[in-house]
C-alpha cells in the first residue's frame, strides 16, 4: 500500500469515525498515558495525529514520531509547528526495522497498523516493538473492531470498502490470543467507537 498518496486524507478518520471525544481511541490514548518525564514512540506515526495529542496532553513526555512514509511526516511536522508543539521527534525509518537503540521507549504506540500489513511484517514489527521497549515498559494498540450497534456498523461498511483483501480474516481474530501468541500480555482491553485499545506488556 503507497501512504504517501494518502497522506492528504489520513486525518478523516478523526472527523468522521473518532468524532465522540468520550468514546475515542485517542481518549483512552492520552488517558492511560502518565504524565511524567517518559519516552514514548508512535510507530507508524503517519500524519501524526497520535503524536501531536500525546505531545499535548503529556508534555513532560518525549515522543518520537516514526513513519517510513516522508509524506506523511511532512504534513506531521507542518501540524507540529503550526501548533508549537516541541516535545517531538520525527523520524524517517522502516518499523521493522528502525535503527534506534534497545530498551529506550517507555511506551511505544501502534494505532491502525496491524490490520493492513501481511502477518510476516506484523511479526517483525513486534519483535522490534520487544527489542525497543525498555524494562517494565507497555505498548498500547489501536485497532479496528467491528461495531455492535447497527448504525455505526453501517458506517463501518465504508472502512472494509478501503481496506486490503486480509482485513475481514483480522477483524475475526481474537486479538488478545494473538498478542499472547506474539509473547505479549494484555492488561487491559477498552472499548471505543469502531475499535479497541489494547494496553500489553512482554510477557
Amino acid at each position: 500500500m503507497n501512504y504517501d498518496n494518502r497522506s492528504n486524507i489520513y486525518d478523516l478518520l478523526d472527523v468522521i469515525f473518532f468524532k465522540r471525544k468520550d468514546s475515542s481511541p485517542r481518549t483512552v490514548l492520552v488517558d492511560v498515558i502518565p504524565d511524567k518525564h517518559i519516552t514514548v514512540l508512535d510507530m507508524c506515526a503517519g500524519t501524526g495525529s497520535n503524536s501531536i495529542l500525546i505531545a499535548e496532553k503529556k508534555p513532560n513526555a518525549l515522543v518520537t514520531a516514526l513513519d517510513s512514509s516522508a509524506n506523511m511526516l511532512r504534513v506531521a511536522k507542518k501540524k507540529l509547528e503550526e501548533r508549537g508543539v516541541q516535545n517531538v521527534k520525527i523520524v524517517v525509518a522502516d518499523a521493522s526495522n528502525s535503527g534506534l537503540p534497545a530498551q529506550s521507549f517507555d511506551i511505544i504506540v501502534i494505532s491502525l497498523i496491524l490490520h493492513e500489513i501481511s502477518e510476516s511484517l506484523q511479526d517483525s514489527i513486534l519483535r522490534e516493538v520487544k527489542r525497543l521497549l525498555a524494562p517494565n515498559g507497555q505498548v498500547i494498540i489501536i485497532e479496528w473492531e467491528q461495531p455492535k450497534k447497527a448504525l455505526q456498523g453501517l458506517k463501518f461498511a465504508l472502512i472494509k470498502l478501503t481496506e486490503p483483501k486480509g482485513f475481514k480474516s483480522f477483524l475475526q481474530k481474537d486479538l488478545t490470543v494473538y498478542f499472547k501468541n506474539a509473547g505479549f500480555t494484555t492488561l487491559e482491553k477498552h472499548e471505543c467507537d469502531y475499535t479497541a485499545v489494547y494496553c500489553l506488556s512482554i510477557t
